[in-house]
């Protein structure tokens, strides 16, 4: 090989190499969620009663431990640095359930949900094979948790079943401009896509609301306990707005999650480990309104969700905030600051 071509391939290999890298540093994001999971689902471990949320329990919980120790082992052969995370420094297991053993069952589905879409949109972007292959397995692994969950869920009757809609009987073609009308009193019928974005936020809230009002109720100081009720409202509110736009379709709406709080007063999780929850209630709460303005036709319910978006937005910057002053919030990876750089 001449010096030419070997220059030429060695660059190609150290460009390679760090476009590589880069695509590992994008996984710290995994690791915290896996460290969340792992850790909630080994106090409801310690608590659930229910034989078969058990099962489905000790399945999550070996799917979380297993990501970890893949991915710490991962970050150590690439020399990245270990995040701090949690670790049973976060976690009570001696103390009263907090939740009923429904709940962990509907935690766990949407865990397993929103463990989907991550993975899923991670897959697409990365081209190294063995980050490829390990992300392939976390989107089986969560279609696995999450059929499980809803088998349970259904055999026990626990939620309302998601609305149905007739088939239509022809093609038809939109022959109005009303169907795009900026004005709020020429509305169309929910589209299914509307429907089905709407559900899901109003579920996700469902889930948020219970979640910060048992947080409310065991958090350390009174101004963390102010946050996660400041969260239960806000969830309230959209419940609210979007239960109505369902009623007014003549749909059903899901109910609440709230009878499964107990009333224990003795928290099982850390703050720190209740406020990282509370981000990823938040992100995911955005993801789904921004998806659910990409399909809306009728101009309030694209209000609604553009609206969302800010509110949702400010109570999550408050809760980084507190997690800046508490000093648990970690430095996610960032791109060089090459003028700071050149300053120097």
């Amino acid at each position: 090989m001449n010096e030419r071509k070997y220059k030429e391939r060695n660059a190609k290999t150290s460009t390679k190499s760090a476009v590589e890298r880069s695509r590992v540093r994008l996984l710290m994001g995994a690791i915290f969620r896996r460290y969340a999971v792992c850790m909630c689902s080994w106090v409801f471990l310690s608590v659930v009663k229910d034989a078969e949320i058990k099962e489905l329990l000790k399945k999550a919980h070996q799917i979380s431990q297993t990501h970890v120790d893949e991915l710490t082992e991962l970050f150590s052969s690439e020399k990245i640095p270990i995040p701090v995370g949690f670790g049973e420094q976060d976690v009570n297991k001696g103390v009263p359930a907090l939740f009923d053993d429904i709940f962990m069952d509907i935690y766990v589905n949407k865990m397993a949900i929103g463990g989907m879409k991550k993975y899923a949109r991670a897959l697409s972007a990365v081209r190294r094979q063995d980050i490829y292959d390990y992300l392939s397995r976390c989107v089986k692994e969560s279609d696995s948790l999450l059929e499980d969950s809803n088998h349970v869920i259904l055999r026990k009757s626990m939620l309302m079943r998601p609305p149905v809609i007739p088939y239509p009987v022809k093609v038809n073609f939109v022959d109005h401009k009303t169907f795009i009308s900026p004005f709020f009193s020429q509305k169309h019928p929910l589209t299914s896509l509307e429907i089905t974005t709407i559900q899901e936020i109003v579920n996700t809230n469902v889930l948020g609301k219970t979640l910060m009002l048992a947080f409310s109720q065991v958090a350390a100081t009174q101004k963390l306990r102010s946050y996660f009720f400041d969260g239960v409202k806000l969830a309230s509110k959209q419940i609210k707005q979007f239960t109505e736009l369902l009623s007014e379709a003549d749909l059903p709406s899901p109910r609440l999650l709230d009878a499964y709080v107990t009333n224990s007063t003795i928290s099982p999780f850390s703050d720190k480990l209740m406020m990282y929850h509370t981000s990823t209630a938040v992100t995911i709460a955005i993801d789904n309104c921004g998806a659910g303005l990409s399909m809306s036709f009728r101009s309030d319910v694209a209000l609604e969700f553009s609206q969302l978006i800010g509110r949702i937005g400010k109570y999550g910057k408050d809760g980084i905030r507190i997690m800046i002053e508490q000093g648990w919030m970690e430095e996610p990876p960032m791109a060089t600051d090459h003028k700071k750089l050149t300053e120097k």
